[in-house]
């Protein structure tokens, strides 16, 4: 049967899989030797049948495997050369390191990052803003540390904790870190390299590290976060607030907090504004060392933090995040990994759309519609 007499076009799983850099993604490969001792099963083919997977929705192995050959000849359109049985995907995600799919998920980032950048946002005085924040997936077994209070049946789960810093201009995590549930959100804020002069960090008050926050004074990197309630701050000195600030900013003022270095007890100034939500009823403490621009405007910034958290919704509600193909750290890596990259893919085909869509309509119509044919 010729298959360009009976079809028209591309599936649309072809479509969304030709986005994909394949020649970096070989390059790749090649270069962490993620295919050495491999016949078949290469890092393309196992990115592409992963992709399947959590794009389509599958809940376990045999369902990816047996969704793939059900296809037929049509997965030909979509740069798989075979089907790969289950045992063979199976000791893939077991044996083929996560890193390789880390590494993917950059090089394919760094390849369409440019075209998710939303020209109508400016950046606040020239720098590049981003929100930090972790969230913990659920696994059934401990394979990770667990965290939390003991059950009373006993038995308690495991959790894998993602830590991502996201460009809130583009919405897509540039930076992620896996690690135990157990691991301290502030971790992460110390890695070498996660953040970089003149970009400014926006977090929640779990990230208040006196000591991370002096190093990036030194360093000329910026953040916006909120004051603990159990700090002993000092007044140096109450700001004046302009006639063109609005009611709800109650106070702007220099403040002082002691931390604890290698040559003992510092002290390190920063920069409070205190804020009333009238909606909610409730005062915020806004703790910042940008110094040059008003007021409301650390407000605004803060609230930009929300689109960590509505990133983290669109991953959990759109992609098989509750069941796993795997009871091993590598294999759970791997497919977030793999649904992180969809998730790339998928937010560059909404932003294409000639046509509003939300994702989560989006991901339905793709997933009902996979290996449709479409002009």
């Amino acid at each position: 049967m010729s298959k360009d007499k009976y079809f028209i076009g591309n599936p649309i799983f072809s479509q969304i899989i030709k986005i994909l850099p394949f020649d970096r993604i070989r390059s790749k490969a090649k270069e962490l030797q993620a295919d050495r001792y491999t016949k078949k099963c290469d890092t393309l083919n196992h990115l592409i049948t992963m992709l399947y997977g959590v794009i389509s929705g599958c809940n376990s192995l045999r369902e990816v495997c047996g969704g793939i050959v059900s296809y037929g000849n049509k997965i030909s359109h979509c740069n798989l050369e075979y089907a790969i049985p289950r045992s063979t995907l199976a000791d893939a995600n077991k044996r083929r390191s996560a890193k390789v799919f880390e590494e993917i998920y950059e090089v394919v980032l760094k390849s369409i990052l440019p075209n998710l950048s939303d020209s109508g946002q400016k950046e606040d005085n020239d720098l590049k803003l981003y929100a930090i924040d972790s969230t913990t997936i659920s696994l059934f077994q401990s394979i990770f540390e667990c965290v939390g209070r003991n059950p009373q049946e006993g038995k308690r789960k495991g959790g894998i904790k993602s830590h991502q810093k996201l460009d809130i201009n583009t919405g897509m995590p540039v930076k992620i870190w896996h690690s135990d549930a157990t691991k301290h959100d502030s971790v992460f804020i110390h890695m070498e390299g996660v953040m970089q002069s003149k970009e400014i960090a926006v977090m929640d008050k779990a990230y208040n590290n006196y000591k991370a926050f002096a190093k990036w004074n030194e360093g000329g990197v910026y953040f916006v976060t909120r004051l603990k309630e159990n700090a002993k701050e000092t007044l140096v000195r109450e700001l004046d607030l302009s006639d063109s600030e609005p009611n709800e900013v109650l106070r702007d003022a220099i403040i002082s907090l002691n931390y604890d270095s290698e040559e003992g007890e510092k002290k390190l100034k920063l920069r409070l504004v205190s804020y009333y939500d009238t909606k909610k009823d409730r005062t915020f403490y806004f703790l910042t060392n940008i110094l040059d621009i008003k007021a409301i405007e650390i407000c605004d910034i803060y609230r930009k933090r929300w689109t960590i958290e509505l990133f983290f919704k669109k991953i959990k509600q759109n992609f098989p995040l509750t069941y796993f193909y795997g009871d091993n750290r590598n294999a759970i890596k791997i497919q977030i990994w793999c649904t992180l990259i969809a998730c790339v893919l998928l937010t560059y085909i909404q932003k294409n759309l000639k046509k509003k869509w939300s994702f989560s309509n989006l991901v339905s119509i793709v997933q009902k519609h996979l290996f449709s044919y479409v002009k």
